[in-house]
């Protein structure tokens, strides 16, 4: 397959409020890999995660799985600079084709959506939402491929994880 036939490979962006969320996160994560990158979206800042909790490693291990290029913004996600810095990703960046928010961050994600005009919206093939609760696919009217998942038995934070385990191993 070459360039012109291989589909583009989406971006992950992370949303997350005061829990981790596996769709909406503020962070840059950076891969090497495919030509479309994501952007991820951690959850609510803590005293000791002041830019946002997230497990960073099953979040881009699952971009990764999927074929991303993932980027984390290093943003907590129960502010607006989250919701921010992911527009600004998505519009510098053409090959910035999915969402993956956590938590605040997956709430974000809707906010991010809204923000989008009708190209942006076209471009972003698969979006992601962990430990949103409220957060559903109808939420992202015009996308095909949008994951949804709840917390899992073992809690909040262990939403990515979970969502990562999901997979087939690699």
């Amino acid at each position: 397959m070459d360039a012109r036939t291989t589909p583009a490979v989406p971006v992950a962006i992370l949303l997350t409020a005061a829990v981790m969320l596996a769709v909406v996160v503020a962070g840059y994560w950076q891969f090497d890999g495919p030509p479309s990158q994501g952007t991820v979206m951690r959850g609510v800042a803590s005293a000791e995660k002041p830019r946002g909790q997230l497990d960073d490693r099953s979040a881009i291990e699952y971009a990764s799985r999927l074929g991303y290029r993932g980027e984390v913004l290093d943003v907590a996600g129960n502010t607006s600079a989250q919701i921010s810095m992911a527009l600004d990703r998505i519009r510098r960046d053409e090959k910035v084709t999915a969402i993956y928010g956590f938590s605040g961050g997956g709430y974000n994600t809707r906010r991010i959506w809204s923000g989008l005009n009708a190209d942006e919206r076209r471009r972003i093939d698969k979006i992601v939402v962990v430990g949103a609760p409220g957060v559903d696919k109808g939420d992202f009217a015009g996308n095909a491929d949008v994951v949804i998942k709840e917390d899992p038995p073992a809690g909040h934070m262990a939403g990515p994880k979970a969502l990562l385990e999901s997979l087939n191993p690699s």
